[in-house]
């Protein structure tokens, strides 16, 4: 009789968090209710093209290995807000990257519709913002420009991208951020641009797990890579690979080369905007507040769930 009152307490639970995510409207702004956690999650297959339906009878969640509630799954092309896409250019990276220009303008073809895309230039780790949101692709191919390709406009990439983060707008819309770079920070010295030694790294991914933003990026090959110290090239797509798996991201690499052609790595990243979606779960009580590990997992054959490493739960009130 215990076990049943439990589960009944639980299923009355949920069904009054979806009652008042309802209210508020999915993806919308304002607050989540207590104890509510929401996050993104893309749908890959290993087959390319095979996208099947997830529904939320096949979606578990389990926050510090424990099993959690779902309490909504929605498909983020139903979302009420747009998809606001942020494309950050290292201003390091050589001047080759404008044979891609034509590729990115083909890719904002292909993006869901409604989308806003905002591009910055990335330098002496901040950024300088050269369109902002706009649904008028046309202005952001006209405000690419050829990046500087010089290590004095280096910097951290990593505080450039936590610098974007940290003023990053609450506005309920979904988000996503591709960089394009070739990951290599020596800001704070050699050693320090090991992934799992880099402060600036770890910010980032701290910011992008706090605010719900998956991150992309592809390697380009810059003023620091071009020196061609395989150490730092393996360092700096090291930094790229936990940059973009710890926020649900993707890294797309050809090498250690700039990709010929940037536009089959961006055509899988369209493939992922469009296979996203929102899901909304119960999170434990917590007496402080913390980042707290994240898996996300289904039995659907062949189909993989990407989500967030970890999300961060304020404190119970």
């Amino acid at each position: 009789m215990r076990i049943c009152s439990v589960r009944l307490g639980v299923g009355v639970l949920v069904a009054g968090l979806v009652s008042a995510l309802a209210t508020l409207g999915a993806g919308g702004p304002g607050p989540l209710p207590a104890n509510v956690a929401q996050v993104t999650v893309t749908v890959r297959t290993r087959q390319p093209g095979a996208y099947p339906v997830v529904n939320s009878d096949d979606v578990r969640v389990y926050e510090d290995n424990k099993s959690r509630p779902v309490v909504s799954w929605v498909a983020a092309e139903a979302q009420s807000g747009p998809l606001d896409l942020t494309i950050l250019v290292d201003d390091s990276i050589g001047d080759n990257v404008s044979l891609q220009f034509k590729n990115l303008a083909d890719f904002f073809q292909t993006l869901p519709a409604g989308t806003r895309i905002r591009l910055a230039y990335a330098s002496n780790g901040g950024n300088r913002v050269v369109q902002d949101f706009t649904s008028d692709y046309r202005l952001t191919v006209k405000a690419l420009r050829l990046p500087v390709g010089s290590m004095t406009a280096g910097g951290s990439i990593y505080e450039s991208v936590a610098d974007l983060l940290k003023n990053w707008p609450r506005d309920g819309n979904r988000h996503g951020l591709f960089v394009i770079s070739d990951g290599i920070d020596i800001n704070q010295g050699f050693e320090e641009s090991q992934p799992n030694l880099n402060t600036e790294l770890q910010r980032a991914i701290d910011l992008a797990q706090s605010t719900n933003v998956p991150i992309y990026t592809i390697f380009a090959r810059g003023a620091r890579s071009l020196e061609g110290d395989s150490s730092l090239l393996n360092n700096g797509q090291g930094c790229l690979s936990r940059l973009t798996s710890e926020t649900g991201g993707q890294s797309y690499f050809q090498g250690t080369r700039t990709p010929l052609a940037f536009a089959p790595f961006l055509e899988q990243f369209a493939n992922d905007l469009r296979n996203q979606y929102v899901l909304t779960f119960q999170t434990l009580p917590a007496p402080k507040a913390g980042y707290h590990r994240l898996r996300v997992t289904t039995e659907i054959p062949g189909v993989h769930l990407f989500a967030p490493a970890r999300i961060f739960i304020p404190k119970a009130e």
